[in-house]
């Protein structure tokens, strides 16, 4: 048996002393581990986009199928105890319940100078206060500061100039003549990227980076705008308001948040409640519109899906989270399946580059089973050789998927277009990565070698110098 520290001194000696062997051997392992690393981290790195911010998986949303007998409507209702009994699963970190403004309301305001009017009715939610508890900018300022309904300030004079003691937060209420704390709203992190991609440049408008800062660098004042209760701006509506409960209210707009709703404005539910009471009956008032879960697991959906269907009858909201999902599975199978097919192709070449390898070197061979080489130290030689090729090949790989990541990366940034979400990065390089790749081109080149190590290992030495 060869000594390990000949054995490996030797292994690397054939291995590098013919290059262009070396090169035709790792060559299309090199190639196809770019591919492999490339794709993986490719997809990986827009799952974590797509599926991490846009379409979150382990965040779905409960709501009560629609279900009606003879004009009657039986839908399951979403209350507190709904909330309670869902909180109380294995599979959920976290409820959130949500109440939608359900009439009409329109909301306006100048931003930056220009104009600006939107449908508030229909796309603004009311959460608990408590959600947004453990976050120190908007725990002393996202509540309900008028739990009873009345106003917090003295009597003023509508119409006018703002004459209420603190104008950054208190706005004269019409209704009353009183000074009312402004109802404090937050947007999600989609509607801040959606305006700094979609609607900033097209308007002339700023782009907003860290909205506290942008906040204390234009004064809370910049960010007021009104709710009409009551109005609508869609043309042909044909819901009707009793003109007398029509009501403007002061608004201000105090952060972002992953807990407000990812298209429209959040507000604390005690607003929402008294006027859905208002509006459109005490039942409107008591029941909750959805359900936010934020599971402990994504791989739980399914069972907890199930659970929602059987036990308290709701159902989730069409996800397109797991739409994308499924589709980023599929498309990198097929990735990965090409960059395989690569790879193989390969360690079937380098079957056939060491089986001319074990022809031209027999005399090699015969010599070395002559001084004492046994069958396993000739075979441990091509072998290694085969895993030497490997390392490299892997090493490689790795290197040039790397470097062509930096060259589409370089392109998203100065090429593409601005859209939202667009990352700074579409790849995410794990560790595992590169282990796996320098670990598959190793099993590939060694599964490459074997057979003609096996016929190398089985020449007789007075064959083999016979020849």
């Amino acid at each position: 048996m060869m000594p390990t520290g000949k054995l490996a001194r030797m292994v690397v000696a054939n291995a590098t002393r013919s290059p262009k062997h070396f090169v035709l051997s790792a060559f299309g392992i090199v190639i196809g581990i770019a591919a492999f690393v490339f794709f993986l981290a490719g997809t990986l790195g827009v799952s974590d986009v797509l599926l991490g911010k846009v379409f979150p998986l382990d965040q779905v949303e409960v709501i009560a199928p629609h279900t009606s007998i003879a004009g009657k409507n039986l839908s399951q209702k979403m209350n507190a105890d709904t909330v309670a009994k869902i909180k109380a699963r294995p599979e959920v970190k976290d409820a959130l319940p949500r109440m939608t403004l359900q009439f009409p309301a329109t909301g306006y305001g100048k931003f930056e100078g220009q104009e600006i009017n939107f449908e508030v009715g229909g796309f603004t939610d009311g959460i608990p206060d408590a959600h947004v508890a453990g976050d120190p900018k908007l725990e002393p300022v996202f509540k309900d500061w008028e739990p009873d309904g009345k106003a917090t300030g003295p009597a003023c004079v509508p119409k006018t100039p703002n004459n209420c003691p603190d104008k950054a937060w208190q706005y004269c209420d019409a209704s009353d003549n009183m000074c009312h704390h402004r109802v404090p709203v937050i947007i999600s992190p989609t509607v801040l990227e959606l305006y700094n991609t979609q609607v900033a440049d097209s308007h002339g408008l700023p782009h907003i980076g860290v909205m506290e800062q942008f906040i204390a660098e234009r004064g809370r004042e910049r960010m007021h705008f009104w709710m009409g209760l009551g109005s609508t701006m869609m043309a042909g509506s044909n819901v009707t308001i009793d003109a007398s409960k029509h009501r403007e209210v002061g608004a201000i707009l105090v952060g972002v948040s992953d807990k407000a709703r990812r298209v429209g404005l959040t507000i604390p539910i005690g607003y929402v409640e008294r006027w859905n009471r208002t509006f459109v009956g005490d039942k409107a008032a008591s029941e909750y519109s959805s359900i936010i879960v934020t599971l402990r697991n994504k791989d739980k959906l399914a069972t907890f899906s199930q659970w929602l269907q059987d036990e308290p009858k709701l159902k989730l909201e069409d996800q397109l989270g797991a739409s994308f999902a499924t589709a980023m599975f599929v498309i990198t199978f097929v990735l990965l399946g090409i960059a395989f097919v690569i790879v193989i192709i390969s360690a079937i070449n380098i079957a056939h580059n060491f089986f001319m390898q074990v022809t031209e070197r027999r005399r090699e061979i015969g010599v070395l089973r002559a001084i004492g080489a046994t069958r396993a130290d000739v075979m441990a030689i091509i072998v290694g050789e085969s895993a030497i090729i490997g390392v490299v090949s892997g090493t490689l790989g790795s290197l040039f998927a790397w470097l062509a990541s930096l060259g589409v990366d370089w392109a998203l940034k100065h090429v593409a277009p601005k859209f939202p979400f667009k990352p700074d990065s579409l790849f995410n390089f794990e560790w595992w990565i590169f282990a796996s790749a320098v670990g598959l081109s190793i099993l590939f080149c060694v599964l490459g070698g074997l057979l003609p190590a096996l016929r190398a290992s089985r020449l007789e030495p007075a064959a083999a110098l016979a020849q």
